[in-house]
């Protein structure tokens, strides 16, 4: 991956130096601007000193009181962009870690891989360009639609929403919002090329072969290759209309839900399944339905919470 003409500025606080060292060569490796604190008062203090388009925090080896403090950070910085770190990527805590201001959040072991395509995507959006912005407080009405094959998405590091773009540019919804709608539709994207598309099992990343790759990564590779799964495609609809944004993501798998529950009853609390993404996208919208045995998932955002949302049939 080609690093970033404006490289991200970048904060890392962890307890660990093991985990500091790992994380420093991977930023370096980049070329991207890093500080590494290991505390809470250190993080304090580099924030009072300078600014940072991302900060990751590991949340238990950082201590007990990061948490209260990445709130602090984003009630001060509703901008700010964090990534939190965490031992666990359950639904509930991944949730409360969302409610608490981060932006996003990883799980250990690091998947770097992952890490670079979200700070990239975070870089981004932060930096874009003034010449893209375009007037949009009067626009009432906008659809749009992306269609990709497999192999398109293979290639690329995030999918561009110049629809959400332009409501952040208008104000109508905050940068922190902007940014955790892209991640979250990224997240929908991604689980539609790998789990819908490309049929993969997250069981297999544990299962490692003899020359050091995981069985998932081997078949991911494998069935890009395959003209059968590679052109497969993922189709993206934004609308909005009347201060609600609704983005539907749709692949061509045969859906999660396995036969257990048609669209109508694909709501997300209703489903067994828990995790850092069904977190993310819950966190990011106000409303989340799975449909087509889950191959189909809609998020709808409302812009203007004065807005009676029963009127427009929410």
């Amino acid at each position: 991956m080609s690093v970033s003409v404006h490289p991200p500025n970048i904060l890392l606080v962890d307890g660990n130096e093991q985990s500091r060292q790992t994380f420093g060569s991977f930023f370096k490796g980049r070329g991207w601007s890093y500080d590494i604190v290991p505390d809470r008062t250190s993080l304090a203090g580099a924030l009072e000193r300078g600014t940072y388009d991302i900060i990751i925090a590991d949340v238990e080896m950082a201590g007990p009181e990061t948490v209260k403090t990445l709130r602090e950070i984003h009630e001060k910085r509703p901008s700010q962009a964090i990534i939190a770190v965490s031992p666990t990527s359950s639904y509930e805590d991944a949730l409360q870690l969302f409610r608490s201001g981060a932006t996003d959040l990883l799980a250990r072991p690091i998947d770097f891989s992952w890490l670079e395509r979200v700070i990239q995507q975070v870089a981004s959006s932060r930096r874009k360009d003034a010449r893209d912005k375009a007037s949009y407080r009067h626009v009432t009405r906008e659809e749009m639609d992306l269609c990709f094959t497999s192999a398109d998405l293979a290639d690329l590091d995030s999918v561009s929403l110049p629809l959400v773009s332009r409501l952040v540019d208008e104000g109508m919804l905050s940068q922190n919002e902007g940014l955790k709608l892209r991640l979250a539709v990224q997240e929908a994207v991604l689980n539609g090329l790998e789990h819908g598309n490309l049929e993969l099992d997250s069981k297999w990343k544990e299962e490692i072969a003899t020359d050091g790759a995981d069985r998932f990564s081997s078949m991911r590779k494998a069935r890009l290759a395959d003209p059968e799964y590679a052109s497969r495609r993922v189709t993206v609809r934004l609308s909005f209309s009347d201060f609600r944004l609704e983005v539907v993501v749709k692949d061509q798998g045969g859906g999660f839900l396995n036969g257990r529950g048609g669209p109508e009853s694909g709501r997300i609390d209703s489903l067994s399944c828990s995790g850092r993404g069904l977190a993310l996208m819950s966190s990011a919208v106000d409303e989340v339905r799975f449909g087509s045995n889950g191959s189909e998932v809609t998020m709808i955002k409302w812009l203007d919470a004065s807005k009676n949302k029963e009127a427009y049939g929410s």
